[in-house]
């Protein structure tokens, strides 16, 4: 899982832009939880912000995570901790939320990002419209093993007597 990891903060921008553009709500944010590290995707973060920015939507950036080696919730063969090389980019955090009119936040627990919370709450009072999801089952493995289970008795007959019979 660590080896394919990557953050892609202007795809993420850009998907959310697209969502909130033709919104008729008179207060468009878009918060951004990162660490700031863009190292996957298509397009640059700084690009995405000016397209937000462009359809006048702000954008709050939150800096979480910390500098240097740190533990992730996979274990290796022997049950220990297994660690990685994180990087913080604040730098970028700080200029995208300048583009997008924003503010930008740094937290290090869940306190802090309570508060940050909190204070975006205070900034932006808009209603929401939430879309839920029905949770589905889908039943194809089903499907599936019969299709197999009739192929494979198709394959076993064919070469026997019975099939025979059945062509003359």
């Amino acid at each position: 899982m660590i080896e394919s990891r990557g953050t892609a903060i202007g795809s993420a921008l850009v998907v959310a832009t697209n969502r909130m553009r033709e919104s008729d709500s008179k207060s468009k944010v878009i918060i951004l939880l990162s660490d700031g590290e863009s190292n996957s995707g298509n397009i640059e973060p700084l690009t995405a912000a000016k397209l937000a920015q462009a359809y006048g939507i702000k954008i709050y950036t939150i800096a979480i995570g910390k500098e240097g080696r740190v533990p992730t919730p996979q274990k290796d063969f022997f049950g220990r901790t297994q660690y990685i090389e994180n990087t913080l980019d604040e730098a970028t955090l700080r200029e995208i939320a300048e583009i997008g009119d924003g503010n930008f936040f740094r937290v290090s627990d869940n306190q802090a990002l309570e508060k940050v919370f909190s204070i975006i709450d205070e900034y932006e009072k808009a209603e929401i419209k939430e879309t839920r999801f029905k949770d589905t089952r889908d039943f194809y493995s089903v499907y599936l093993t019969w299709g197999i289970l009739l192929f494979l008795v198709w394959l076993l007959t064919k070469s026997t007597p019975v099939n025979n019979i059945l062509e003359d």
